[in-house]
């Protein structure tokens, strides 16, 4: 019996044994926190424009002159730091602290579709197993009457089509259970997948699948959907990027203002005498660039239009899906409670379907 056979499969994992194992595993979330890091440490790229940058030179100055040639030693200790780039280093740490946030998103959103997927995995694994037991408990009922008519047959009182039923019945719940010996072996080999390959696959998914009942109403559903929604939360920090990036080609346009220092043997044209300081304020306004700037601010407010547009779209797909699966819901809550119903008649207990929405 299929029973027997599964518990000495191996160990029994419940739902969130194998959702603790797989975030901790999967190879995707794995991928996600990486991507958290790279973009923290472009966080961390951007923010050291705001420091001088210190540095020390030191090489020899070889001169070549009409009637004789010099070779000078040169060391010194060199300072720069940029005071304005037209708030443009400001933007670019907003920049990249939008696509930490975005990377944040988007683990969330790769955990919730992983936990997702396992629960599918998981329930359709203990809903072919419980229709494994309800069939194999008609195979047996179906044996005893097959039994029975062989005798009734044998003393003249059945023929042989009546018998014929019972066989063609015993041959379909072989064939169903056959298919569903499949299927549980299917969901396991796809939570292994989701878990990880370290895990191996001998297990059994233990536990019981709940009857979801609806307790909120569609608007409800729906009024959540712009805070919960990571997909729909993914597309406006986009989009505010897209913003930001205007600002930053706008910035363009202002001039720069560098500090420059230099102290110790500097070459001879600068100090005839070691050691000498040197400092520069640099102040640089490119008032044209062939439209570049222009060019650059034109392409940022596309991509920001196209992102917004995308945010807009993805928030009506979001709350279309979301009323879609809202009433397919409620016509499976109904299908259960039929379905419930047949089987208290029938007086055979099994397992309720499950059900879940995914709002995102």
């Amino acid at each position: 019996m299929f029973s027997s056979a599964a518990s000495a499969a191996g160990p029994t994992l419940t739902l969130e044994d194998i959702k603790k194992y797989a975030v901790s595993h999967n190879f995707a979330i794995k991928a996600a926190d990486a991507e958290i890091d790279e973009t923290n440490a472009q966080t961390v790229q951007k923010k050291a424009a705001y420091y001088p940058k210190i540095a020390i030179a030191a090489g020899p100055d070889l001169r070549q002159e009409e009637t004789k040639s010099t070779a000078d030693a040169l060391s010194y200790i060199e300072g720069k730091w940029n005071l304005f780039r037209g708030s443009q280093d400001k933007i670019d740490v907003e920049l990249s602290e939008t696509n930490v946030r975005i990377a944040e998103s988007a683990r969330r959103r790769a955990q919730f579709e992983l936990e997702l997927d396992i629960e599918g995995m998981f329930y359709s694994y203990l809903s072919a197993a419980s229709k494994i037991k309800f069939y194999e408990a008609s195979l047996e009922l179906n044996e005893k009457h097959r039994q029975l008519l062989r005798r009734k047959q044998a003393s003249g009182m059945a023929s042989q089509s009546d018998l014929m039923e019972f066989e063609l019945r015993d041959s379909y719940l072989r064939s169903s259970i056959s298919s569903l010996l499949q299927e549980c072996e299917e969901a396991r080999l796809a939570l292994v997948r989701l878990m990880g390959p370290d895990v191996g696959s001998n297990f059994v998914p233990f536990g019981d699948v709940p009857h979801v009942h609806l307790k909120r109403s569609l608007p409800e559903f729906l009024a959540q959907i712009n805070a919960t929604s990571e997909s729909v939360n993914i597309a406006s920090l986009r989009a505010a990027s897209g913003s930001l990036a205007t600002k930053a080609a706008r910035g363009g346009w202002f001039p720069t203002v560098d500090l420059e220092t230099r102290y110790g043997r500097l070459p001879q044209d600068i100090a005839v005498s070691a050691p000498a300081f040197q400092g520069l304020l640099l102040f640089k306004w490119e008032f044209f660039s062939g439209f570049e700037t222009t060019a650059k601010v034109a392409e940022t407010k596309a991509r920001t239009a196209r992102l917004e547009n995308e945010f807009r779209q993805r928030l009506l797909t979001a709350m279309t899906a979301a009323e879609v699966n809202y009433l397919k819901m409620k016509s499976l809550q109904e299908r259960v409670h039929v379905e419930e119903g047949n089987e208290e008649r029938l007086g055979v207990i099994t397992m309720p379907c499950s059900m879940s929405i995914a709002e995102d």
